[in-house]
């Protein structure tokens, strides 16, 4: 059943709508919680509106909700995907609005001062103008990031729409690489937003022609047979005029097979047209109240039924006029995605459940662990792992296969690389070709036994210092007994002065490796 629309509701009316509205709660939440469930895929339907610059998107929007929020007009508008979880409240006499946190890549910053709380509508207006004004100057140009806002009005549908940026048709050659760059980055984030099977795709074709599949040469890439597609055919009021036959109208209303698959998620297209013109207290603004808005998108609807009926020359059936206007079309989706809503109880129980276990086992597990952070069992930890480690270290000086060499072994390059080489004063080093098993991946003894090769080929390379006469006279001394020279002494000092010299860089370096 569609949603009750009028401005007192009876006790009974009044407690079914609380009922509903309970309903729709719960599925906005399972629609913004299902990005942060770890890739669970939590069927919650949403109407994705998939159009091109210019063809109306915002716009069309805007009348299915019966306010204006965005900014609307020629050229590219819509920066980022706004997700719009909408419910309808009798009491809202102006729109409750609350910006929530966003979800997917990037921005996470920018969303972090204004996420989570009430806004006024002209907060939110300007909050999105600014973020689509920051993202032109942005070197990527767009986001994927939705802003997500709830919203209840008393004119608002039961339903989640989200918004993407239009699609952009860009001229060839390399002076446009920069607008086909782009164009390429919004069809890439649409596929993202509509690849979902639970989601509703609303597909803007700004056409005469249905044999135009501008809009839908992007969505049929995702959804070829059009089976979640529903067509809409916008600025209906700009096309009744350009038909000269009714035979040319009749068309249009009802395109053939050939043209449209039979398929199509509600049999045939819809038609609107939304006036122009904004909301507010300027001089410019054309309805001073959403009020006036919402009569003008009325006015619009019977005024091209009128067109339509004087196009033809006869009164359109009921079946015609079921898809005229956004009243009918926002009525079509209110009743299909509550369908939807339905249909994904029973798959949504299952996945919910495996969420709970899961969260209740990682949940004894960090309660575990918070109860073994006592001081006592701490240290019996840490001493278990002092001995597990003394234990291996010693089966792997030892020799061992139980490791895997490709994951733990490291060939000679590999071990210079991660801990240094052995180098002279004049940077001598060995070529890995004069070392014993330099491509193999070994580890523990035999490493350390390629090392202490590597070690003495090294220093058995490396020639005696130059020994002055003077460094042997002052070796010589006296000694404590006789005032002779020990010249055996003497040797040995030198020796060790000058290994010393020699040698302690390298054993520094085999400490340190």
């Amino acid at each position: 059943m569609a949603t009750p629309r009028p401005e007192l509701l009876s006790p009974d009316e009044d407690e079914e709508e609380s009922a509903r509205g309970l309903l729709y709660e719960a599925y906005n939440e399972l629609q913004r919680l299902a990005a942060e469930l770890d890739g669970a895929a939590v069927p919650a339907p949403a109407v994705v509106v998939v159009g091109h610059q210019t063809d109306g998107k915002s716009a069309l929007v805007e009348a299915l909700m019966g306010f204006q929020f965005n900014h609307v007009g020629g050229g590219t508008k819509t920066r980022r995907p706004i997700a719009l979880h909408l419910r309808f409240n009798p009491r809202c006499h102006s729109p409750n609005c609350r910006l929530l946190a966003g979800s997917g890549e990037g921005d996470a910053e920018d969303d972090a001062g204004a996420a989570d709380r009430s806004m006024l509508l002209a907060d939110i207006q300007a909050y999105i103008e600014a973020e689509n004004k920051r993202l032109e100057n942005d070197p990527s140009q767009f986001s994927a990031k939705e802003i997500i806002i709830r919203i209840e009005y008393k004119h608002c549908p039961n339903l989640t729409i989200i918004d993407t940026p239009g699609l952009i048709l860009a001229a060839p050659g390399r002076k446009n690489r920069v607008l086909q760059s782009q164009a390429c980055a919004v069809e890439a984030l649409v596929h993202a937003k509509i690849q979902h099977k639970e989601t509703i795709i609303l597909c803007l074709e700004d056409c005469s022609d249905w044999s135009n599949a501008t809009t839908r040469r992007v969505v049929m890439q995702v959804d070829p047979d059009l089976v979640r597609t529903v067509l809409v055919s916008t600025k209906l009021d700009t096309k009744i005029p350009q038909f000269a036959r009714a035979s040319d109208v009749e068309v249009f209303l009802h395109p053939p097979t050939c043209v449209l698959d039979g398929s199509l998620l509600g049999d045939f297209p819809f038609f609107t047209s939304v006036p122009s013109g904004r909301v507010g207290s300027c001089h410019e603004a054309v309805f001073r109240s959403n009020e006036e808005f919402k009569k003008a998108i009325s006015l619009r609807e019977l005024d091209d039924v009128t067109s339509l009926e004087d196009k033809l020359g006869r009164s359109l059936t009921r079946e015609e006029k079921n898809r005229i206007g956004v009243s009918n079309l926002r009525l079509f989706l209110e009743e299909l995605l509550q369908n939807r809503y339905i249909e994904s109880v029973p798959s949504i129980i299952p996945l919910l459940e495996k969420e709970h276990r899961a969260a209740s086992r990682k949940l004894r597990k960090v309660t575990q662990e918070i109860s073994d952070l006592d001081e006592a069992k701490l240290k019996e930890k840490a001493r278990l792992f002092h001995d597990s480690f003394l234990t291996k270290l010693s089966l792997l000086l030892k020799g061992m296969v139980v490791a895997p060499p490709d994951k733990f072994g490291e060939t000679l390059v590999n071990e210079r690389i991660n801990g240094g080489t052995f180098t002279g004063s004049e940077n001598f080093q060995l070529p890995n070709k004069m070392m014993p098993n330099a491509g193999m991946r070994l580890y523990g003894g035999a490493q350390y036994h390629r090392a202490m090769a590597e070690f003495r080929l090294v220093v058995g390379s490396i020639k005696c210092p130059p020994i002055t006469r003077e460094e042997i006279v002052n070796a010589c001394g006296v000694e404590d007994i006789h005032d002779g020279t020990n010249y055996s002494r003497t040797a040995c000092v030198i020796a060790v002065a000058k290994a010393r010299d020699t040698f302690e860089p390298f054993l520094h370096q085999v400490v340190e490796f």
